[in-house]
C-alpha cells in the first residue's frame, strides 16, 4: 500500500500533467470552435450541436458507471476487467443498432432531416468509447493520470485537426462528425496500448453482475444530471429553432473551455476523495480548499471574458454571433457554481450516498427543463438563461448531505470569489466594455486585499508542487 507522501506525489505530478494537456486541448478546441462556427453559421452549427449533444449524453449514460467500479473496487480480480470489456463490447453494438433505427425519429422531432444521417454516422464513436473505458479506468486506478491525460489530449487533437480541414473544403457539418469518430478511434488504440486488456466476445453474468449493480447505483444519479444535455436537441430545437441552439451552444462552449481546468479536479476527485472519506476533518478541509481553488480557476477568467465579450465575440466569430454574449453570463455562473460543488459530489459518491446525489440532480434537472419549457417561448434566450439561475438553489441539498457527514465546509472564500465574478460577468452585458473591466479590476482587487485566505492560494499550490517534486 503506497504511503500518503507517495499518493500525494502521484496526485500532484499527475494533476500538473493533466492540467498542461487540458490547457493544450482547450486552446485547440477554441480554434476548432472559432473556425467551424464562423464557417457554418448559427443554423448549420446548430445541427452539429443537436447531434453531438445527443452523442455526449449517450456517451456518459451508456457507460452504466462500470468505469467507476473499476477505479474504486478495493478487491478487483484479474478476471473482472476482461469481463467488463466483453460486456461493454456486446452492449455497445446492441445500443448502436437500436439508435441507428431510431435516428429518423430524432430528425423528425428536431425538424432538421440532416440530423438523421449525422447521428447515424457518429454512432461508431459511441461503441469505441465504451470499449476503451476499461483500460482507461485501470490507468486511473493506478493513479496514472499522466497517461490518461495524454491519450485524451491526443484524441482531441486528432478530432480538431481532422474536423477543421473538412469544414474548410466544404464538407459543412460533416467535418465535426467525422472528426469525432476519428478522435475516439485514436483514444481506443492508445488506451489498449497503455493498458492491454484481453479481448473477449463472451461474458459471464455472475462476474459482471456486481459491477453492474454498483455502477447503476452510481450512473443512476449521474444519468439524471446528464439529462440536461438533452435540453438543446429536444427542447430548444423544437421551441426556438436551430439558430437559437447555435447561439446557446457557442456560449456553452466558451464557458466550458474557459473553465477547462475544472475537469482536472473532477477527474482526479473520485480517486482522491475515496482515500480521505474515513477522515472527516481532512475531507472537510479538502472540500473547503477545493471549492476556493475551483472558484479562483474559473471565476476570474469567465468574468474577464464576459466584460470584453462585446469586443471579442465579433472579432472571433463575426457580428452575427454577438447575441451569444447576452447568454454567456447565465451559463458561466452555472458552470462556476457547479464546479464549486464537485468535491461535494465526489465525497458523497465515495461513501455510497448516491441516492442523495440523485435526489439533488432530479431537482436540478427538473427545474432546468420546466423553466426552459415555460420561459424560452416567452423570453427567448433570456428565458433559457433564467432557467440556469433558477436551478442553482438545488446545490443546497449537497451542502446538507456533506454537513451531516463531515461538518460544514468553509464557504466564505469561494463565496466572495463567486460574488465578484457574477457581478463582473453581468456588468459585461449591461455596461460598456471599459466600464465592465473597471468593475472587474475593482472587485477582484478588493477580495485580494481583504481576504487573506484567497491571497495564500498561489503560494499553497507552489509549495505543494515543490514538496511533491
Amino acid at each position: 500500500m503506497p504511503n500518503t507522501k507517495d499518493i500525494k506525489g502521484k496526485i500532484i505530478r499527475g494533476g500538473v500533467s493533466m492540467t498542461l494537456r487540458q490547457l493544450l486541448v482547450a486552446a485547440l478546441s477554441m480554434v476548432n470552435v472559432l473556425v467551424i462556427a464562423r464557417m457554418l453559421g448559427p443554423g448549420l452549427y446548430g445541427i452539429v450541436t443537436i447531434v453531438l449533444s445527443i452523442f455526449y449524453f449517450l456517451n456518459q449514460v451508456c457507460r452504466l458507471g462500470l468505469q467507476v467500479y473499476l477505479v474504486r473496487q478495493p478487491n478487483l480480480t484479474d478476471e473482472e476487467p476482461a469481463q467488463i470489456q466483453a460486456f461493454y463490447n456486446f452492449l455497445g453494438i446492441a445500443i448502436c443498432a437500436v439508435l441507428w433505427c431510431a435516428a429518423p425519429l430524432v430528425g423528425w422531432w428536431t425538424k432538421e432531416p440532416e440530423v438523421t444521417g449525422a447521428l447515424q454516422a457518429v454512432l461508431p464513436a459511441l461503441w469505441m468509447d465504451m470499449v476503451s473505458r476499461v483500460p482507461t479506468s485501470m490507468l486511473e486506478r493506478e493513479l496514472s493520470f499522466d497517461k490518461v491525460g495524454l491519450l485524451e489530449a491526443v484524441s482531441r487533437v486528432v478530432l480538431y485537426v481532422s474536423a477543421i480541414p473538412l469544414v474548410l473544403i466544404g464538407w459543412g457539418y460533416w467535418g465535426p462528425i467525422i472528426g469525432t469518430v476519428l478522435g475516439y478511434l485514436v483514444q481506443l488504440v492508445m488506451a489498449y496500448y497503455y493498458y492491454p486488456v484481453p479481448w473477449r466476445w463472451s461474458w459471464q453474468w455472475k462476474v459482471v453482475k456486481p459491477a453492474i449493480n454498483y455502477g447503476l447505483t452510481y450512473s443512476g444519479s449521474d444519468g439524471i444530471l446528464n439529462l440536461r444535455r438533452l435540453r438543446l436537441p429536444l427542447l430548444v430545437s423544437r421551441l426556438g429553432g436551430t439558430e437559437i441552439v447555435g447561439y446557446i451552444s457557442i456560449a456553452m462552449r466558451l464557458a466550458e473551455q474557459l473553465a477547462i481546468l475544472r475537469l482536472v479536479v473532477r477527474r482526479m476527485s473520485i480517486s482522491v476523495m475515496a482515500k480521505l472519506v474515513d477522515k472527516p476533518e481532512q475531507t472537510r478541509k479538502a472540500i473547503s480548499k477545493g471549492m476556493t481553488y475551483q472558484a479562483l480557476l474559473i471565476g476570474p477568467i469567465c468574468a474577464a471574458f464576459s466584460c470584453t465579450s462585446a469586443w471579442l465575440i465579433p472579432l472571433m466569430f463575426s457580428h452575427k454571433w454577438l447575441i451569444s454574449a447576452q447568454i454567456f453570463p447565465f451559463i458561466a455562473v452555472g458552470v462556476l457554481v457547479g464546479a464549486i460543488f464537485e468535491l461535494h459530489t465526489s465525497s458523497l459518491y465515495a461513501v455510497g450516498h448516491n441516492y442523495e446525489i440523485a435526489h439533488r440532480n432530479a431537482w436540478y434537472v427538473g427545474v432546468l427543463w420546466l423553466a426552459t419549457i415555460i420561459f424560452l417561448p416567452l423570453m427567448g434566450l433570456w428565458g433559457y438563461g433564467l432557467s440556469e439561475i433558477l436551478a442553482l438553489p438545488s446545490f443546497y441539498l449537497l451542502h446538507k448531505s456533506i454537513a451531516k457527514l463531515f461538518g460544514s465546509p468553509d464557504y466564505w472564500d469561494a463565496f466572495w470569489i463567486t460574488l465578484v465574478s457574477t457581478i463582473s460577468m453581468f456588468a459585461g452585458v449591461f455596461l460598456p466594455p471599459v466600464a465592465a473591466v473597471g468593475v472587474l479590476v475593482v472587485s477582484y482587487g478588493a477580495i485580494f486585499i481583504y481576504c487573506p485566505g484567497i491571497r495564500k492560494i498561489p503560494l499553497d499550490i507552489w509549495a505543494a508542487r515543490r514538496s511533491a517534486a
